[in-house]
């Protein structure tokens, strides 16, 4: 009988071979409807689908969904205290309550998250860290703070409420440094990243936002 000898690296390759099941493969990253946005979906919850309007300006429309769009904020920006925008909706949500984590519901909101640590850790591949969320609301008044009903580390402070101003652009500016210092009583640390987000989950309803992109500036 002839005996066949096989080459020692062949041997090793033999070695190397995977045997088994194998782990899979990391799913790949939403990608991203608008470009320099991450976005952010929730499970079991229909996403708000976000798109470029046009140039400077993205457009969010919900319908029972929600999801959001984040972007980090440059290294050299961190410091900046001061952010503007445009935003403009087609009608408030009729049956939020804002105060209440189960109809905390928003036509339009930008959010603003401050920590140490970059990258996108936090619920739903949010960034984590303290956050301030600034609402177009439907009843609460102008002016109001609140913790949020479902998050810690999160204030609330409704720029906007009701449909007296709904089809129109409105300008917001903020001092966020000023902001920060009077909902979390101290002074704040890094600024980490910008979001987006129009929902409607818990209401079910329709709405269109239309957000200009944010814009920091230092002083």
């Amino acid at each position: 009988m002839k005996i066949v000898l096989i080459p020692i690296s062949l041997f090793l390759i033999f070695l190397q071979l995977p045997f088994g099941p194998q782990p899979s493969e990391k799913p790949e990253e939403e990608k991203s409807p608008v470009k320099g946005w991450k976005l952010v979906s929730y499970f079991a919850t229909p996403p708000t689908q976000y798109s470029r309007s046009e140039k400077g300006v993205i457009k969010a429309e919900s319908l029972g969904g929600r999801a959001s769009l984040f972007k980090e904020v440059g290294e050299k920006e961190r410091s900046f205290s001061r952010l503007s925008w445009k935003w403009k909706i087609s009608n408030v949500v009729r049956s939020a309550i804002e105060t209440r984590k189960d109809r905390f519901d928003a036509a339009a909101r930008v959010m603003v998250i401050f920590g140490k640590g970059g990258g996108f850790r936090g619920f739903g591949g949010e960034p984590s860290g303290f956050k301030i969320e600034y609402i177009w609301a439907s009843r609460l008044p102008k002016g109001h703070i609140f913790d949020h009903p479902g998050e810690r580390h999160c204030k609330v402070i409704v720029l906007e409420s009701g449909e007296s101003k709904a089809g129109q652009w409105v300008h917001e500016e903020r001092n966020l440094h000023k902001d920060y210092k009077k909902v979390f009583g101290t002074e704040p640390i890094g600024l980490l990243a910008i979001g987006i987000q129009t929902d409607t989950d818990h209401s079910n309803e329709s709405v269109t936002a239309f957000y200009s992109d944010p814009i920091l500036k230092e002083k």
